[in-house]
Protein backbone atom coordinates (compact mmCIF):
# COMPACT_ATOMS: atom_id res chain seq x y z
CA UNK A 1 0.00 0.00 0.00
CA UNK A 2 1.28 3.45 -0.71
CA UNK A 3 0.11 6.59 1.05
CA UNK A 4 0.29 10.24 0.33
CA UNK A 5 -0.65 10.88 3.94
CA UNK A 6 -3.35 13.04 5.40
CA UNK A 7 -4.27 16.51 4.42
CA UNK A 8 -5.82 19.09 6.72
CA UNK A 9 -9.21 17.99 8.01
CA UNK A 10 -8.48 14.29 8.62
CA UNK A 11 -8.25 13.25 5.01
CA UNK A 12 -6.04 10.41 3.73
CA UNK A 13 -5.11 9.13 0.29
CA UNK A 14 -4.14 5.49 -0.25
CA UNK A 15 -3.85 2.71 -2.82
CA UNK A 16 -4.98 -0.90 -2.58
CA UNK A 17 -2.41 -3.50 -3.69
CA UNK A 18 -3.22 -7.03 -4.81
CA UNK A 19 -2.14 -8.33 -1.42
CA UNK A 20 -4.36 -5.75 0.33
CA UNK A 21 -7.34 -6.71 -1.83
CA UNK A 22 -6.91 -10.40 -1.04
CA UNK A 23 -6.41 -9.80 2.70
CA UNK A 24 -9.45 -7.50 2.90
CA UNK A 25 -11.56 -10.03 0.98
CA UNK A 26 -10.47 -12.78 3.36
CA UNK A 27 -11.45 -10.58 6.28
CA UNK A 28 -14.88 -10.12 4.71
CA UNK A 29 -15.21 -13.88 4.09
CA UNK A 30 -14.10 -14.84 7.60
CA UNK A 31 -16.89 -16.77 9.29
CA UNK A 32 -18.82 -14.97 11.99
CA UNK A 33 -18.90 -16.20 15.58
CA UNK A 34 -22.54 -17.13 15.10
CA UNK A 35 -21.70 -19.36 12.12
CA UNK A 36 -18.83 -20.99 14.02
CA UNK A 37 -21.05 -21.71 17.04
CA UNK A 38 -23.81 -23.17 14.85
CA UNK A 39 -21.32 -25.29 12.89
CA UNK A 40 -19.67 -26.56 16.08
CA UNK A 41 -23.08 -27.39 17.54
CA UNK A 42 -24.11 -29.34 14.44
CA UNK A 43 -20.78 -31.19 14.33
CA UNK A 44 -21.09 -31.96 18.06
CA UNK A 45 -24.64 -33.25 17.65
CA UNK A 46 -23.56 -35.42 14.72
CA UNK A 47 -20.67 -36.80 16.79
CA UNK A 48 -23.09 -37.75 19.58
CA UNK A 49 -25.48 -39.36 17.09
CA UNK A 50 -22.56 -41.28 15.55
CA UNK A 51 -21.91 -42.88 18.97
CA UNK A 52 -25.38 -44.44 19.08
CA UNK A 53 -25.96 -45.71 15.53
CA UNK A 54 -24.67 -48.79 13.74
CA UNK A 55 -21.01 -48.62 12.66
CA UNK A 56 -21.84 -48.28 8.96
CA UNK A 57 -24.01 -45.23 9.61
CA UNK A 58 -21.46 -43.83 12.08
CA UNK A 59 -18.76 -44.12 9.41
CA UNK A 60 -20.88 -42.16 6.96
CA UNK A 61 -21.57 -39.47 9.56
CA UNK A 62 -17.90 -39.14 10.50
CA UNK A 63 -16.91 -39.12 6.82
CA UNK A 64 -19.40 -36.34 6.15
CA UNK A 65 -18.07 -34.33 9.08
CA UNK A 66 -14.46 -34.70 7.93
CA UNK A 67 -15.49 -33.83 4.38
CA UNK A 68 -17.26 -30.67 5.54
CA UNK A 69 -14.26 -29.54 7.59
CA UNK A 70 -11.88 -30.20 4.68
CA UNK A 71 -14.16 -28.42 2.19
CA UNK A 72 -14.61 -25.40 4.47
CA UNK A 73 -10.85 -25.19 5.08
CA UNK A 74 -10.04 -25.48 1.36
CA UNK A 75 -12.47 -22.67 0.52
CA UNK A 76 -11.08 -20.37 3.22
CA UNK A 77 -7.40 -21.11 2.63
CA UNK A 78 -7.16 -21.65 -1.12
CA UNK A 79 -10.26 -20.92 -3.19
CA UNK A 80 -11.13 -17.52 -1.71
CA UNK A 81 -7.60 -16.04 -2.10
CA UNK A 82 -7.33 -17.47 -5.62
CA UNK A 83 -10.63 -15.94 -6.72
CA UNK A 84 -9.85 -12.61 -5.06
CA UNK A 85 -6.49 -12.44 -6.86
CA UNK A 86 -8.20 -13.10 -10.18
CA UNK A 87 -10.78 -10.39 -9.46
CA UNK A 88 -8.05 -7.88 -8.64
CA UNK A 89 -6.13 -8.74 -11.82
CA UNK A 90 -9.26 -8.09 -13.89
CA UNK A 91 -10.15 -4.88 -12.02
CA UNK A 92 -7.80 -2.42 -13.74
CA UNK A 93 -9.14 0.72 -12.08
CA UNK A 94 -8.43 -0.78 -8.63
CA UNK A 95 -4.80 -1.33 -9.61
CA UNK A 96 -4.26 2.22 -10.82
CA UNK A 97 -6.49 4.32 -8.57
CA UNK A 98 -5.77 6.33 -5.50
CA UNK A 99 -8.59 6.40 -2.98
CA UNK A 100 -9.40 9.23 -0.62
CA UNK A 101 -11.24 8.98 2.67
CA UNK A 102 -12.33 12.00 4.67
CA UNK A 103 -14.37 12.13 7.86
CA UNK A 104 -17.26 14.54 7.96
CA UNK A 105 -19.82 15.09 10.70
CA UNK A 106 -22.53 13.51 8.55
CA UNK A 107 -20.47 10.54 7.28
CA UNK A 108 -17.46 9.42 5.30
CA UNK A 109 -16.50 11.04 2.05
CA UNK A 110 -14.94 8.29 -0.09
CA UNK A 111 -13.64 9.01 -3.56
CA UNK A 112 -11.33 8.06 -6.40
CA UNK A 113 -10.56 9.58 -9.78
CA UNK A 114 -13.64 7.79 -11.18
CA UNK A 115 -16.05 9.32 -8.67
CA UNK A 116 -17.09 9.31 -5.08
CA UNK A 117 -19.68 10.31 -2.60
CA UNK A 118 -20.70 10.74 0.97
CA UNK A 119 -21.66 7.61 2.87
CA UNK A 120 -23.85 8.85 5.71
CA UNK A 121 -23.32 7.19 9.09
CA UNK A 122 -26.95 6.05 9.24
CA UNK A 123 -26.69 4.25 5.89
CA UNK A 124 -23.79 2.00 6.88
CA UNK A 125 -25.09 -1.57 6.95
CA UNK A 126 -22.34 -3.19 9.07
CA UNK A 127 -18.59 -3.04 9.53
CA UNK A 128 -15.72 -5.34 10.38
CA UNK A 129 -12.08 -4.80 11.25
CA UNK A 130 -8.78 -6.41 12.09
CA UNK A 131 -5.33 -4.95 12.70
CA UNK A 132 -4.83 -4.08 9.02
CA UNK A 133 -8.21 -3.05 7.60
CA UNK A 134 -11.60 -1.62 8.36
CA UNK A 135 -14.35 -2.83 6.05
CA UNK A 136 -17.41 -0.62 5.79
CA UNK A 137 -20.34 -2.49 4.31
CA UNK A 138 -22.94 -0.37 2.59
CA UNK A 139 -24.82 -3.50 1.45
CA UNK A 140 -24.44 -7.15 2.44
CA UNK A 141 -21.83 -7.84 -0.25
CA UNK A 142 -20.51 -4.37 -1.08
CA UNK A 143 -17.88 -2.71 1.09
CA UNK A 144 -15.18 -0.08 1.24
CA UNK A 145 -11.68 -1.02 2.39
CA UNK A 146 -9.87 1.42 4.64
CA UNK A 147 -6.34 0.44 5.69
CA UNK A 148 -5.64 1.07 9.36
CA UNK A 149 -2.13 2.26 8.48
CA UNK A 150 -3.60 5.64 7.52
CA UNK A 151 -3.82 6.19 11.28
CA UNK A 152 -0.02 6.30 11.36
CA UNK A 153 -0.20 9.25 8.99
CA UNK A 154 -2.54 11.34 11.12
CA UNK A 155 -5.98 10.07 10.14
CA UNK A 156 -8.21 9.90 13.23
CA UNK A 157 -8.98 6.15 13.38
CA UNK A 158 -10.32 6.23 16.97
CA UNK A 159 -12.89 8.82 15.88
CA UNK A 160 -13.83 6.70 12.87
CA UNK A 161 -14.24 3.57 15.02
CA UNK A 162 -16.35 5.47 17.54
CA UNK A 163 -18.61 6.78 14.77
CA UNK A 164 -18.96 3.25 13.37
CA UNK A 165 -19.75 1.78 16.81
CA UNK A 166 -22.41 4.42 17.34
CA UNK A 167 -24.13 3.93 14.00
CA UNK A 168 -23.79 0.36 12.75
CA UNK A 169 -23.31 -3.15 14.14
CA UNK A 170 -19.85 -4.69 13.99
CA UNK A 171 -19.55 -8.13 12.41
CA UNK A 172 -17.76 -10.40 14.87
Amino acid sequence: MSYDGPTPGGRAVYRISRQDYIAAGRLYARPTRKLLVISASILGALAVVACFVPPTVAGAIVGGMVGWILFFSAVQLFLTPLMLGRHYDNYKSMQEEEFTVEMKDEGLLLSSADGGGLTRWDTIYKWRRNDQYILILIMPKLFYVIPTSIGDRGFDLPRLLEALRSNAPEIK
